[in-house]
């Protein structure tokens, strides 16, 4: 059965397709600019656990920006903002007591739960106003806002699962979803439910599996030349 793989980090989700053969692009474009290249065919969306959550215009916005490591988001304590990170603790999807206390200023204490809380409510609060001014009765909790987002994100990483599968013409359902990264695992269920796929694979090592692989990988050096002649034959 071909492998999806889903890699979703800090700033940015990588996903890919394997059949049997690694399948390869000769051109591609990345902000703006071509490059001519073989390189293995990845599409890279900029959605990851440390993207930014916006409501601008009334909308829900996930990224591109992100909190990064330093400041982080919310829950890290050092005054970083909304992040993808920070919904998915808020829905019990993290559990502080299974991280180190690596965080706040001191560098010396837990990721807080209460801090997410707290400014996903002042989110809430905004956005119930607008929708109150716009004549709407409904109110939304922060654990509803936080969903949202989550919501979001997720369908933001699926349309690269689906430019390499529907757009190809291949069933995504009749895919395994390969799922490894710092923040796949907390996506994995509802990645694979919007896309129909009944099975995903969690590696062991999901959350250094990118490193792992690298350490494992065959060393290869490539030159390519600018040529521009005729041969006679």
């Amino acid at each position: 059965m071909p492998v999806i793989g889903f890699d979703m980090g800090g700033t940015s989700t990588d996903v890919s397709r394997y059949a049997g053969v690694f399948e390869h692009v000769f051109e591609s474009t990345v902000a703006g600019i071509t490059l001519q290249s073989p390189q293995l065919d990845i599409n890279t969306v900029a959605a990851g656990g440390g993207s930014r959550l916006f409501f601008q215009s009334g909308l829900f916005v996930v990224g591109p920006e992100s909190a990064g490591a330093n400041p982080g988001p919310v829950c890290y304590k050092k005054g970083g903002p909304l992040a993808v990170t920070d919904a998915n603790l808020l829905l019990g999807r993290l559990l502080p007591e299974h991280f180190p206390r690596i965080f706040g200023p001191t560098e010396d204490q837990p990721l807080d739960a209460d801090a997410s809380r707290k400014a996903f409510e002042e989110l809430a609060t905004t956005v119930n106003d607008l929708e109150h001014s716009r004549g709407s009765d409904k109110t939304l909790s922060p654990e509803e806002l936080a969903l949202g987002f989550i919501k979001v994100a997720n369908e933001t990483m699926c349309r690269p699962i689906r430019a390499l599968t529907e757009a190809k013409g291949h069933d995504t359902s009749r895919h395994v979803l390969s799922v490894f990264g710092g923040a796949g695992g907390q996506h994995a269920c509802a990645i694979a439910r919007s896309l129909g796929m009944r099975r995903v694979f969690i590696h062991r090592y999901a959350g250094i599996l990118s490193a792992y692989g690298l350490a494992l990988a065959d060393t290869v050096h490539d030159m390519q030349v600018p040529c521009a002649k005729i041969y006679e034959p």
